[in-house]
């Protein structure tokens, strides 16, 4: 769709130009092969008297530098290979970075910096603590902590389902659950999806999963969540396929 679209917007530029190189020149092929004469056939149109002759060039040079403009745009989409030939710029695809700040990994875009606030202290350590960040209308949860009897992954679903609720203000409503057939980093996990709607109209989405890391007693619950769903779901399978529990 993109290319049949950015064709026509190259054929439509040739065409822009053709045209305007046909006004500026004086009109059709019929004016140019058929000059104004005197009775003796002499031709009155020179070069010297139509520089001499006042004529108002203003519409001509703006259209012009539109046509330059859309020319310079077209231009930003192609790129010359080492062989001379052309062909689309590639989309920039934004690096994915793990953290291991506190000896998990977590994936983000190497252009998004999280921001880590504890729940028992102000402070995040690796016993406990929260990631947040966001990009592009969705926002990602990331509770984790250790208890001597570490939470279930239903649990910790639960309770990060409450603090979603606390946090949006939306009232969100369950849609669909599951505890087999997903895993995080090996790890059996629960997942839970859910909706928001007022006046018959989508919300907001949330995904919700919840894991426990081997024998360390360390807990997490991921929540992502926005008014995309197509961008909700495929971040947060990003996030929890690129999770890895490492060493607490």
């Amino acid at each position: 769709m993109f290319s049949k679209l950015l064709s026509l917007r190259v054929m439509a530029t040739a065409v822009a130009i053709t045209s305007l190189f046909a006004t500026s020149c004086g009109g059709s092929d019929s004016a140019e092969t058929a000059p104004a004469t005197t009775a003796e056939g002499e031709i009155q149109l020179t070069v010297e008297a139509a520089a001499e002759t006042s004529v108002d060039l203003s519409k001509v040079e703006n259209q012009l530098s539109q046509v330059l403009a859309e020319v310079k745009s077209l231009k930003s989409f192609f790129s010359e290979n080492e062989d001379g030939s052309v062909s689309f710029t590639p989309a920039t695809i934004p690096e994915v970075k793990k953290d291991r700040t506190y000896g998990f990994a977590f994936p983000l875009p190497s252009t998004i910096e999280p921001t880590y606030t504890g729940i028992s202290d102000d402070e995040a350590s690796a016993d406990e603590g929260t990631l947040l960040a966001s990009a592009g209308g969705v926002s990602v949860l990331l509770l984790w902590r250790t208890d001597d009897e570490p939470l279930t992954p239903g649990e910790s679903v639960v309770g990060s389902f409450e603090v979603l609720q606390q946090s949006t203000g939306l009232a969100f409503a369950l849609a669909g659950s599951g505890q087999e057939g997903f895993d995080v980093d090996d790890q059996t996990a629960s997942y839970a999806t859910f909706a928001a709607s007022e006046n018959d109209q989508l919300v907001g989405v949330a995904l919700i999963a919840g894991w426990t890391c081997g024998s360390s007693g360390r807990s997490f619950a991921l929540t992502v969540s926005g008014t995309d769903q197509a961008a909700v779901t495929d971040s947060f399978f990003a996030l929890a396929q690129g999770f890895e529990c490492g060493k607490k």
